[in-house]
């Protein structure tokens, strides 16, 4: 975690200090420079020149959809994000794959050949490129008002607290703040400060804890029930209080500027549904998804349930470049495409008697548990923890 890192707090709090000092006029370039300095910190030149390229190609092909809708740059740029996403992240899971494959009908490759590092990788890129769809598809169908201010649309590309993983923003709602930056008064310094120590206890005191507990119990030579639901639900908190303290931090450093962010989680292990759960787990992650995939495949007007997995498939995809991942978000899209039409037939089974919501949050919390196995182990090692666990008591 980058947050972690005492090069980063010296950072944050010289680019604090001299924000704070700025006059209004000159807290835009500060905050881009900041920010820059950040980038090129942690992803050196050969991860800064991607995000460059791709920022001014989302600029000029905003400002060009813009002012001609109809025109080609809006699909070569879609067309050239997506590929850089690609490249970047999947590129060697698809050699991988296509050497498995090949291996399987009989032909060998070279290890040389798919096991191959990229000299530099983009800092952030699955967060920056999804904020670059959106701001392009924006533009297009929505007719939103295209960025003109490079500086604006600079900050929106790389504002450092977000970089990383996120959470991811919205230009609408976030560029305008950047027409009026300000130091947060006290009351709002004191509560930003609040969140970044609730982040930071998140991930330091609870988080890595529960990563040492999880290391002892998969040192374990033999599973059983006890042990695997153990796992799964130290993986979840885990991941929780991760991602969760993370974006505290992101948000309270955001306030500190005088910026509002989104919000990534609302309480999601008290959900009554797996719909509900998708709603507060990762909110920015879900409502990404939600606009930009499920509801331009058709959403609920037409093949929900094709809609729903192919836009989980791709979630799962984007939490890492591994087929279990994608294994996890096509089991999140079942779910929700099964618990769809349970809702249509009995909808009273999702009603607000409290009988329901109970067995709702129960059916909920095993189903997310039992995925989290699928998040973090091998499809192989998964099937081997659910044989042994049907066993309630195995000699050792």
């Amino acid at each position: 975690m980058l947050f972690l890192q005492p090069w980063f707090w010296a950072f944050a709090v010289t680019a604090l200090a001299v924000y704070w000092v700025c006059p209004p006029r000159f807290k835009p370039y500060w905050l881009l420079l900041a920010s820059a300095m950040f980038h090129y910190h942690f992803a050196g030149p050969a991860g800064v020149a991607p995000i460059i390229v791709l920022a001014l190609l989302t600029y000029s092909v905003g400002l060009a959809t813009a002012a001609q809708p109809a025109g080609r740059s809006y699909a070569m740029a879609m067309l050239v994000l997506v590929a850089a996403l690609g490249f970047y992240k999947y590129s060697r899971l698809g050699a991988r794959t296509g050497a498995a494959l090949l291996g399987f009908l009989g032909v060998h490759v070279a290890p040389e050949v798919w096991e191959w590092q990229l000299a530099g990788a983009p800092l952030g890129i699955s967060f920056f490129t999804f904020e670059f769809v959106h701001y392009l598809y924006e533009i297009r169908v929505h007719r939103r008002p295209a960025v003109r201010n490079p500086v604006h649309f600079a900050l929106f590309a790389i504002f450092f607290p977000t970089l990383v993983s996120g959470p991811i923003k919205r230009f609408p709602d976030f560029v305008p703040q950047l027409a009026a930056l300000h130091n947060p008064g006290r009351a709002e310094m004191w509560l930003a400060v609040r969140r970044i120590i609730r982040g930071l206890f998140k991930k330091i005191c609870i988080a890595d804890l529960l990563v040492e507990y999880i290391k002892v119990f998969e040192d374990v030579p033999h599973f059983n029930a006890p042990l695997v639901v153990s796992l799964a639900v130290l993986q979840g908190w885990r991941i929780y209080y991760d991602f969760a303290g993370y974006s505290d931090i992101a948000i309270g450093f955001g306030q500190l500027f005088g910026l509002r962010l989104p919000e990534n989680f609302d309480r999601p292990f008290g959900a009554t549904s797996l719909r509900e759960f998708w709603r507060r787990w990762h909110m920015s992650l879900s409502a990404w998804i939600r606009d930009y995939i499920y509801i331009p495949l058709g959403g609920n007007r037409m093949h929900r349930g094709f809609n729903l997995a192919a836009a989980m498939l791709l979630c799962g995809l984007w939490h890492g470049a591994a087929w279990h991942f994608a294994i996890w978000g096509s089991y999140h899209g079942a779910g929700l495409a099964v618990e769809a039409a349970v809702r249509r037939r009995f909808p009273v089974a999702f009603g607000a008697a409290r009988r329901w919501q109970v067995l709702g949050w129960l059916l909920c919390c095993a189903y997310v548990t039992y995925g989290w196995l699928l998040f973090f182990y091998p499809v192989a090692q998964v099937y081997t923890m659910t044989r042994e666990a049907i066993i309630w008591w195995q000699p050792y």
